[in-house]
């Protein structure tokens, strides 16, 4: 049992394991794009749980610290078409929120071309010089030759790009992003703002917004997301003071002020933990800003980002949580985010193989130990709690804990333990069959390989009932045939009795010359073995005497069969050398069923049972108490019986006339009473003339009267030989 379950325990290890690599080997070196996606649709799940506890925590209040002023379809409805707006309303909106004190503006607005009238650019130009703390967008793009649009070697000219841009060392470069194009004309805007920084978002592959970009590559230089060069501003941080580790993390540590750190993938992206759905941030109409129906002092230290919600102005994106989702309210996120510090923190690489390797191990342990179904069940229990811990983390810590592989390494694993139980089943079906279809009939062998759980072929103690025969005189009688006849009637003799042996299902334990030996209750348990034995040796006996009969008319020998039964515990299961073994069993109650067949001949009977089978019959059978008798090997004596018949009418009239008679004398014989005792076995004979238990006794008793015994004689008779 040990080394099975230790087999079983090593290939579900091993099983795990090989789910595991494979998942690692399929999601990280062959298709590691498709299996991100999958991971990407789990954070969206998870963002559901993320914003709820988020709108508790806030008891349902908008943000405040950041505002959008919005130019929504109202402003438009009282503004007219938003490409004809003249660019002074921009410069009379920046005066109004910088004369409230606002930290800073910025515009999520492309000023791509210079206005007709050259005024309105100067007036937009002078506002944002004056506030001192506005922070226009731009946007890059990738060539089009077709469109004439070629890549430039160098930014617009008269850009201020050593003020405006980074230099960061050559070695950050390969995974960030890089441009072709810088679009834009309006140069005066970019060189009186505060700061620039472009627009662009990079969607994934389903076009949704998960990261934001923090570097664009252009014409030799490094260009900042609006958020960062905004975040950069505000902390009055230069260029110098901003080291970048891609992979890792965006330092900014200017002289006097605490660093602040922004988590970055190997591409430069910052991963959004978005705060709510739209409007979480409050929205204030650009129209009532501009036509200063909202106070000042609204704008008090506060953040303010310019930018859209209207549908027709292009500016609508898909986010985790909704198809529709303004852009500046995604740049309000990123803002947010990096001002407090608030980032959903990735499992690591190192924690996730070890995680998914576990889990692996796990399932594939508990199936290789359970019933399959037991095993589905309790792999999708901890798929079922591995996904909920993995949401709960994300609602309350914004921790991303990985799912879709640590998923697919159960399921894997699990699917691999199937395969290889059912494999494994199918082998050990095979080599049952293959071991039991000689020596148990077909409906014990098909039990067998519906439930092999009840074949233990490592050894185990058992109850059941063994069953010796052997044929009287089968040594003198062999001598007087040649070898073809001997073979063809022990032969015919075997097949008559195996037909019995597996008629009672019982097990053929094996056939010595002429000898038989047989097990009832192994390999298959039955609660009614001792019964099954004994009918099984009747019916040997009937038989027996049909066969004599055909044997005689054909001038063949007779073959007279002594059988011994005994039930007890005995030891089931394999037994041999390493590479030759039998199913076989072992113990001292199979012993005694030997020396109880060899023990007929001494009281010339056919068919001799224990006391300890006896007692399983429950009365069932006609017997006769035959002696308490020590086999050789023992030291315990045992009560054995004869088997007299299946039933009280099967018994010959003869034997049940003598049978009193001879419990009589044995009576007198254990008291010591020869004479009266022989007088008793000899009216046995002459009801049956035959009965040989009598004229053992007869014997006995005269040897007795010639060897007397003294007072402490317990009436065990010890038998000498096997």
């Amino acid at each position: 049992m040990h080394s099975s379950l230790l087999r079983r325990s090593l290939a579900g290890g091993a099983l795990g394991l090989l789910a595991a690599l494979l998942v690692l080997l399929l999601t990280y070196a062959v298709e590691p794009r498709l299996f991100d996606a999958f991971e990407a649709k789990s954070l969206d799940w998870r963002y559901l749980g993320r914003l709820k506890t988020l709108w508790e925590r806030r008891q349902g209040a908008t943000i405040e610290d950041i505002i959008v002023v919005d130019i929504d379809d109202r402003s438009l409805e009282k503004l007219g078409r938003f490409d004809q707006w003249p660019r002074d309303y921009h410069a009379r909106l920046i005066d109004y929120i910088a004369g409230g004190g606002a930290r800073a503006i910025g515009f999520d607005v492309l000023f791509m071309e210079p206005d007709r009238d050259a005024a309105m650019d100067s007036a937009l130009v002078a506002a944002t010089a004056r506030a001192g703390m506005v922070y226009h967008a731009m946007a890059f793009s990738s060539a089009n030759p077709d469109a004439f649009l070629y890549p430039m070697k160098e930014p617009p000219a008269g850009l201020e790009a050593g003020r405006l841009a980074l230099q960061l060392h050559a070695g950050t470069l390969p995974g960030i992003r890089s441009a072709d194009r810088m679009d834009g004309r309006l140069v005066p805007l970019y060189n009186a703002a505060a700061g620039i920084g472009f627009a662009n978002f990079s969607p994934d592959n389903d076009s949704v917004i998960r990261t934001m970009p923090m570097f664009i590559g252009f014409a030799g230089r490094h260009y900042c997301a609006l958020t960062l060069a905004m975040t950069m501003g505000m902390m009055g941080a230069r260029p110098e003071d901003l080291t970048v580790i891609p992979g890792k993390a965006i330092t900014i540590a200017p002289a006097g002020k605490a660093a602040m750190r922004i988590p970055i993938d190997k591409a430069g992206r910052m991963l959004i933990s978005y705060q709510g759905t739209f409007q979480t941030f409050r929205y204030i109409s650009y129209y009532d800003v501009l036509m200063q129906r909202v106070p000042q002092e609204t704008f008090q230290d506060k953040i303010i980002l310019v930018g859209t919600s209207a549908a027709g102005l292009s500016d609508i994106r898909p986010v985790p949580f909704q198809d529709s989702f303004p852009g500046v309210e995604v740049h309000a996120n990123v803002l947010y985010n990096i001002l407090q510090h608030q980032y959903i923190e990735k499992q690591s690489l190192l924690y996730t193989v070890l995680t998914l390797i576990g889990l692996a191990l796990l399932v594939a342990f508990l199936t290789v130990l359970l019933k399959p179904v037991l095993g589905g069940l309790a792999g999708a229990l901890i798929i079922t709690g591995y996904a909920l811990l993995g949401r709960h983390w994300f609602a309350e810590q914004a921790f991303w804990l990985e799912l879709v592989r640590p998923v697919m390494a159960i399921v894997i694993a699990y699917l691999f333990v199937i395969l290889y139980r059912f494999i494994d089943e199918e082998r050990n079906k095979r080599f049952i069959k293959n071991m039991f279809q000689h020596y148990i009939t077909a409906s014990v062998v098909d039990e067998l390989l519906k439930r092999p759980d009840m074949l233990k072929l490592g050894g185990e103690k058992r109850m059941a009932t063994a069953f010796f025969s052997d044929i009287k005189n089968f040594t003198t009688v062999s001598e007087n045939l040649s070898p073809e006849t001997l073979v063809a009637q022990l032969n015919d003799y075997l097949t008559a009795m195996t037909e019995v042996v597996f008629k009672y299902q019982g097990y053929l334990d094996k056939y010595e010359g002429d000898a038989i030996m047989a097990v009832y209750g192994v390999p298959v348990e039955m609660k009614d073995h001792a019964r099954r034995a004994c009918l099984a040796a009747l019916e040997m006996q009937k038989k027996l005497v049909g066969l004599r009969q055909r044997w005689r008319s054909e001038n063949k020998p007779e073959f007279h069969v002594r059988m011994g039964i005994n039930s007890g515990p005995m030891i089931a299961g394999n037994i041999g050398g390493k590479e030759r073994f039998d199913y076989t069993v072992i113990g001292d109650s199979v012993n005694l069923a030997s020396r109880l067949e060899g023990a007929n001949k001494a009281y010339g009977t056919s068919i001799m049972i224990s006391e300890f089978t006896k007692e399983l019959l429950n009365g069932e059978f006609p017997l006769r108490e035959l002696d308490l008798l020590r086999v050789k090997g023992k030291n315990q004596p045992v009560r054995v019986y004869e088997l007299l018949g299946g039933a009280a009418a099967e018994v010959d009239a003869r034997v049940r006339k003598a049978v009193p008679l001879y419990e009589e004398g044995l009576a007198l014989y254990r008291a010591q009473q020869w004479d009266a005792a022989i007088a008793a076995f000899e009216r046995a004979l002459a009801a049956h003339p035959e009965d040989g238990p009598s004229q053992t006794y007869i014997e006995r008793c005269a040897w007795f009267k010639e060897n007397p015994v003294g007072a402490e004689w317990d009436g065990v008779f010890e038998m000498k030989t096997k």
